[in-house]
């Protein structure tokens, strides 16, 4: 009998976008500033957004998480901002957008909808990892080129959907306990006609999809693009036209923009999270291994490794490298190229 009732339940998802948490806002005696009052405005007329379903049992955790955490690692902002929270736990797959008060160490819910993270257990799929992450201007990101892959998929939505690309991260290896893997993490939009309707169950190979109307708020409003538009401000022209040619003349900054993703687990309140440091070594002694053990085509060097979009575990714990093959020439393998902002991969992985 769980089956028709949980497809039924996957059905109506798509038919609401967002749900506003009016209920947790007043729980909150501190009102909202002007500037959160008309994001929330915004809100409601851009994505359709609706107060019928608040879940604020599932709120109230997914606050609670992202609150220890900001406190364990002093990550509060220096000013409010908005920041988002992802609830990867299996049963809840939610994203809420919420106004970050430093000064009161307070986290308001301004709304939240039903994404789809990490579905470990099959090839190239891992959890999506957790912990906060920065989008600090080190790597733009980019955005969709629609194109689809053989079976017909634009994995990363729409031409022009954005991509929010931040880095190497560590998760659990599903394959081995405790283990560890190297995954690259993105939140974007996921295809259109055959994925957006499955958002709201964890589905992904490890990479944070949200639906495109809300890809398109995020962008144009600019709620992780606080980093980005600082840049922009100082006196390198070079960056500044690439940072302006990736957000577009639609961009329309919200005065409370932020620069985090925060991904807590309701699940497992104990998750390990991740360490970018730990999974740049073990991307980089990945890489090394490869350069040592690849025949080298003649004329120019090519780079090789996995692709910089894909979710795909690398190495496990402990991060050593692995004991490359012995050379049957003593020739020098070549050092390999550094990979703290690749290029990005064609947009056809369903990740």
């Amino acid at each position: 009998m769980m089956l028709p009732i949980r497809l039924i339940w996957l059905r109506a998802l798509p038919l609401v976008t967002v749900f506003m948490t009016d209920a947790a806002i007043q729980a909150h005696a501190t009102p909202l500033s002007d500037a959160a009052i008309l994001l929330q405005h915004d809100m409601q007329q851009e994505l359709g957004a609706q107060s019928a379903l608040t879940r604020p049992k599932q709120t109230q955790r997914a606050m609670a998480l992202a609150h220890d955490m900001l406190d364990h690692a002093s990550a509060w902002p220096q000013d409010e901002e908005v920041m988002l929270i992802v609830d990867r736990a299996p049963m809840v797959q939610m994203m809420w957008i919420v106004l970050a008060t430093p000064a009161a160490q307070r986290l308001t819910p301004l709304g939240m909808v039903a994404v789809s993270t990490g579905l470990p257990g099959r090839k190239e799929h891992f959890r999506t990892p957790a912990g906060i992450f920065l989008n600090d201007g080190q790597i733009y990101g980019y955005r969709a080129l629609g194109t689809k892959n053989e079976h017909g998929i634009r994995g990363n939505g729409e031409k022009g959907m954005r991509v929010w690309d931040f880095g190497w991260q560590t998760t659990e290896d599903w394959r081995r306990r405790g283990a560890v893997a190297v995954v690259r993490l993105e939140m974007h939009a996921t295809d259109p006609t055959f994925l957006e309707s499955r958002l709201g169950r964890a589905d992904s190979e490890g990479c944070i999809r949200i639906p495109a109307r809300v890809n398109s708020f995020i962008d144009r409003h600019g709620l992780l693009d606080r980093q980005l538009d600082l840049i922009v401000q100082q006196n390198d022209p070079q960056k500044a036209r690439a940072i302006r040619a990736l957000l577009g003349a639609s961009h329309m900054p919200t005065p409370l923009e932020g620069d985090r993703v925060i991904v807590v687990d309701s699940s497992n309140p104990g998750a390990q999270l991740s360490d970018p440091t730990m999974a740049q070594k073990m991307q980089d002694s990945f890489a090394q291994f490869l350069a040592a053990t690849t025949p080298q085509p003649a004329g120019p060097a090519q780079a090789s490794g996995p692709s910089a979009s894909a979710t795909i575990a690398t190495a496990a714990t402990p991060p050593a490298a692995p004991a490359p093959a012995p050379a049957p020439a003593p020739a020098p393998a070549p050092a390999p190229a550094p990979a703290p902002a690749p290029a990005p991969a064609p947009d056809d992985w369903p990740n």
